[in-house]
């Protein structure tokens, strides 16, 4: 009697932990599956995330007019910027503040043109290596000066 019982039981541990081991390898190849199905969702969004700003720096320009604590901010000034290595271009009007910002790609040169009526045009080239500020103080043009831009323009066209 205490052999069959003993065999009844050791039977019973046997199925018991038969099932447990099964179910615990169905949840395993389950979590495997999940686990790769997010790895290769990951993956795709990876693929197509294009992190641009990486690359982007901002390019802040602060104009006045005037000097010392008699300046005042430039408003409408035209602010562009032609890469010069690069096929990227930005460009952009100062507001009330004489403030405005440009995109321009890191590593890569540009040429910035600062154009305003009554002003000298401000013109520099500079490699982009991050985020930078620009402040200028523009100069008035004179009025014979006035005279002979308006005369080169009159030409060009």
């Amino acid at each position: 009697m205490k052999q069959k019982l003993l065999v009844v039981l050791m039977t019973s541990l046997f199925v018991i932990a038969s099932v447990a081991i099964g179910t615990a390898a169905g949840i395993t190849k389950l979590n495997m599956q999940k686990t790769n199905e997010m790895s290769n969702q990951q993956i795709q969004i990876d693929e197509n995330f294009a992190p641009a700003s990486m690359f982007i720096a901002i390019i802040n320009f602060q104009l006045y007019e005037g000097e010392g604590c008699a300046c005042h901010p430039v408003d409408g000034a035209s602010i562009s910027a032609l890469g010069l290595d690069i096929d990227d271009n930005d460009s952009a009007i100062t507001d009330e503040d004489g403030f405005c910002s440009l995109e321009l790609e890191i590593n890569y040169n540009y040429r910035v043109t600062i154009e305003v009526e009554g002003y000298q045009t401000v013109m520099f080239d500079f490699l982009v290596v991050g985020d930078q500020d620009f402040t200028f103080h523009l100069q008035e043009v004179e009025e014979s000066s006035l005279i002979g831009w308006n005369l080169v323009r009159l030409l060009a066209k």
